[in-house]
């Protein structure tokens, strides 16, 4: 397993406690989830339960780095926190820097963790990609592990908070570099996501 900050990996057991106090939760597809190697984990993204949830489901296989947005550095407490989780900080406006952060982490055969929309879906359901996730895969060669978060749109609910993984999808080809290539890999992540 790649490593993870102390604090990553007590965020995970109190995740874990918490969830399991409140409405409880279910991981499925584990088992398809490469145990090493430069990895990518995509998953739609609903609510702030979302990051949570995915790292601590990931981490009985692989400890996940997460991209966050700038704004979400902004505010001390919060922002000291997200970067002794191990975090990177993201310009959604274009970030060389993160990129090439994140592309450090897939090629020391870490496992990066993203939400390929940039956003939280308004509907619940799997929107419009960045392409973001094809840049990354296609120059560290990284699959991508599709993942559909559901029912965490409210703290409380009747139902388990759940999360599905999906098989890897192999990187875009290395001479698949154009936006229009990009924007189609993206796509067809947002499709599987959507197919879980």
């Amino acid at each position: 397993m790649d490593g993870a900050t102390p604090e990553f990996r007590l965020a995970c057991v109190l995740t874990k406690l918490a969830m399991s106090a409140t409405r409880g939760w279910h991981a499925s597809g584990l088992e398809g989830v490469p145990r090493s190697g430069p990895l990518i984990v995509a998953a739609n993204h609903i609510s702030m339960v979302d990051p949570p949830l995915l790292g601590m489901s990931l981490s009985p296989v692989r400890w996940a780095r997460f991209v966050g947005k700038e704004e979400l550095f902004r505010f001390p407490p919060l922002g000291l926190l997200l970067r002794r989780l191990g975090c990177i900080k993201l310009d959604r406006r274009g970030d060389v820097r993160a990129v090439r952060s994140a592309l450090e982490v897939l090629e020391r055969g870490g496992c990066m963790a993203m939400f390929p929309e940039g956003t939280r879906s308004r509907t619940g359901q799997p929107g419009k990609p960045k392409p973001g996730v094809a840049l990354l895969a296609r120059q560290a060669r990284a699959p991508v592990v599709p993942a559909r978060v559901s029912h965490t749109r409210t703290l409380l609910g009747p139902e388990p908070f759940t999360i599905r993984f999906g098989a890897p999808i192999p990187p875009p080809p290395i001479e698949a570099d154009s936006r229009e290539a990009d924007r189609a890999y993206a796509e067809l992540v947002m499709a599987r996501i959507a197919q879980l």
